[in-house]
């Protein structure tokens, strides 16, 4: 699916095939050693060798030439997690 510029996603545990050149999914949610929440996500295939990333709020990530921003990571020690993108480019 194309999004414009802005639009929104959420990403939670396992897959989520809204992502153009997708899908994306979350694998892991936690809070890090200095109090930050932080998410270990699944990507398509270019991303590898390494198909799971860490990001924290404020990082971003492209898939299928879209950008997107991580705005919010909630929950992050609950089997309820979830992280929020926006794209930026």
């Amino acid at each position: 699916m194309a999004h414009e510029v802005g639009a929104q996603e959420k990403i939670t545990y396992g897959r989520n095939d809204r992502f153009e050149g997708g899908p994306v999914g979350g694998g892991r949610f936690w809070v890090d050693e200095q109090g930050r929440p932080v998410a270990k996500i699944g990507g398509p295939r270019d991303w590898r060798p390494n198909v799971m990333i860490d990001v924290h709020v404020g990082d971003t990530f492209t898939v299928g030439g879209q950008t997107w921003k991580v705005t919010e990571i909630v929950d992050a020690d609950s089997p309820d997690a979830y992280l929020l993108t926006t794209r930026v480019s």
